[in-house]
């Protein structure tokens, strides 16, 4: 496969005045797909060599998973039966960001000025004159499919002797990644999916509903996710990833930690990941089954597909992600 020659890390943002570490430009100023770029029909063709069994793995949790999302202004799900004369029908009322989802580029953009990939703005998003400017519709029709990398973490830090609640702000570090990554024998290839699973929903699902429905309702919010620290993004960037998920609530460690960034504020992985680079979030993925199978193989790569919703406009989507190894 023959990668695309991108600028490193140190060289963002690609104009003076453009935001922090953002790679608006890169692919025009009207490109609305960012890092999915990427996922040339090259790539997808080199990702059908990762099938060697032919097994199949969803990668998505019930659509009414968690019981309360982890955010308490996301309402949970709601299924509806219509019982007509001949026929059943049903209706779902969901928050597209409550269970297995991507984040798209219309969900977080730079705090200092509300500007979203390729200088979008809250004006494209809502308001009366908005419009469908980096919505999740692109994702759809784009669609995602790649060579899929898992690192799974939560059993590589038990091997270690690193025990956590993924429920507390436990930051894996990007040395971490690197140690997993090597002991797993585990390369990567630009426009690579990678997957983190940090045992998020292993530990959910020790708790009973009680404690599940504490969870959501906490006045502070704290899950384990990868360190905030431009460390981390620089290894996302140069390694060349098409997308990222994680089976935790943010991909990130949250809340966000304190960085020597000019701003003084936390550093957000959010932001430069969709708002600055264009790049998808996976969130509250189910990578249970698939750490399995790959711990059983001894092969953490596969062949990864997803199919977002079309939402003209729409800021985020169920994942709808099969891996094939």
């Amino acid at each position: 496969m023959t990668s695309q020659k991108r600028p490193g890390f140190h060289s963002l943002p690609l104009a003076p005045l453009h935001p922090p570490f953002s790679a608006w430009g890169l692919y025009g100023p009207d490109d609305e797909l960012g890092t999915l770029n990427l996922l040339t029909d090259e790539a997808v063709l080199a990702a059908r060599s990762e099938i060697v069994t032919g097994k199949a793995i969803s990668l998505n949790h019930p659509i009414n998973f968690p019981l309360l999302p982890m955010n308490p202004e996301r309402k949970p799900c709601s299924h509806r039966f219509n019982v007509k004369p001949l026929s059943n029908d049903d209706e779902l009322d969901i928050n597209t960001q409550s269970s297995s989802h991507w984040d798209g580029l219309r969900h977080v953009g730079y705090r200092e000025g509300r500007l979203f990939y390729n200088g979008a703005t809250q004006e494209d998003i809502s308001g009366p004159n908005a419009n469908e400017r980096c919505g999740v519709q692109n994702l759809a029709r784009k669609t995602i499919v790649s060579r899929g990398v898992l690192l799974d973490y939560r059993s590589w830090a038990t091997e270690q002797g690193i025990h956590y609640d993924a429920f507390e702000t436990h930051r894996i570090t990007l040395n971490e990644l690197l140690r997993c990554a090597e002991a797993q024998g585990t390369e990567f290839h630009q426009g690579d999916i990678l997957l983190v699973r940090s045992g998020w929903t292993e530990d959910y699902n020790k708790r009973n509903d009680n404690e599940k429905y504490a969870l959501a309702v906490r006045a502070s919010r704290t899950f384990v996710g990868v360190e905030n620290s431009l460390a981390m993004a620089e290894w996302h960037w140069n390694t060349g990833f098409a997308a990222v998920a994680g089976d935790t609530n943010a991909y990130e460690a949250w809340p966000p930690a304190q960085s020597a960034s000019d701003s003084g504020l936390p550093l957000s992985l959010h932001e430069v990941f969709l708002a600055g680079w264009g790049m998808p979030i996976g969130e509250v993925w189910n990578l249970e089954d698939l750490a399995k199978e790959c711990r059983k193989l001894r092969k953490w790569s596969f062949f990864l597909t997803s199919q977002p919703l079309d939402i003209p406009g729409g800021v985020a989507s169920p994942c709808n992600a099969i891996a094939i190894l």
